[in-house]
Order: structure tokens, then sequence, then C-alpha cells
């Protein structure tokens, strides 16, 4: 369940960043566009299939998160979104990516965490969140955005 909310937590507080990207920016045409605003269930309809209904929601959007991930931690590197998804999909994390462009890996993972942090504030301040939900994903953030950082994504061939 920890896990689940952590994965759930940081796609939702990154899918509401601004981004380019991974897997989604890797298929998308470049000036395809992340919708600005979306809708984030919060209870099971009536005759819901999935589990949870956040974790549909994440499966779902899991690319306009993806791209936001990459948008971001590019940025913070100084290198373009392409460059770095290029890098991924040859087998490096990002925090590798970081290392070779000789920025410290925690400056990438507090870049994710403050971008997580100011949409879990707007997101409460909307009432999306309640305010002990936001306190949660903020306590849980840094450790699942490391996480990802990490993170070796294999070679995928195209």
């Amino acid at each position: 369940m920890k896990k689940m909310f952590a994965t759930v937590t940081v796609g939702l507080v990154l899918s509401a960043t601004a981004g380019v990207g991974l897997s989604a920016g890797l298929a998308s045409p470049a000036g395809a566009a992340t919708p600005a605003s979306v809708s984030i269930p919060t209870t099971a309809g009536p005759g819901s299939s999935s589990p949870h209904p956040l974790r549909a929601w994440l499966r779902t959007h899991r690319k306009a998160v993806a791209r936001n991930v990459v948008e971001i931690s590019a940025k913070t590197i100084g290198i373009t979104p392409p460059a770095l998804v290029g890098a991924l999909r040859s087998g490096e994390s990002i925090a590798q990516v970081a290392q070779a462009h000789h920025v410290d890996v925690t400056t990438v993972v507090d870049a994710l965490v403050q971008a997580g942090d100011k949409q879990v504030g707007h997101a409460v301040t909307d009432h999306t969140l309640t305010p002990a939900q936001g306190v949660r994903i903020e306590a849980v953030l840094p450790r699942a955005t490391t996480r990802i950082v990490d993170h070796v994504h294999g070679h995928k061939a195209g």
C-alpha cells in the first residue's frame, strides 16, 4: 500500500507540472501538448474495475508524468529533453546523466521535489487534496523522487 501511495503521489504531483517527455514525448510529435488541467479522481465510482482510482488515473496519465520528470530533470541538468531521453533509452539513469554533466544528483531531486511540493500546495488550496493528504504526499515525495532519479531504464528497440 505504501509503495502504491508513493507511486501515485509522485505521479499526481509531477503530472501537474509543465513538461516534455520520456516515453510519451518519444512517441508524440514535438509540438504535442499535455492538457493543462486533468481531473484527479478521489473516490471509486460504482462498477469501477480498478482496485484504486488513483492507480487507474496514474496508469492513464503515465506518459504525461514521464514528460514532466524528463523536462524538469533535463532543465536542471542543462541538456535538452531529447538528449536526456536518448541517455535513458541507452540504459542510463537520470542520476548517471546528471553526474556525467557535473550536476549534483541532489540538485535534480530537489528540483523535482520543489515542483511537486508546489503542485501539492495548489491541490490543497484548490481542495483537490485535503491538508492531511498534502502533508502525507510531501513526506514521501523526496524518497519516491530519489527512486525515480536512480532508476535505470532498459534499452527499448524502436
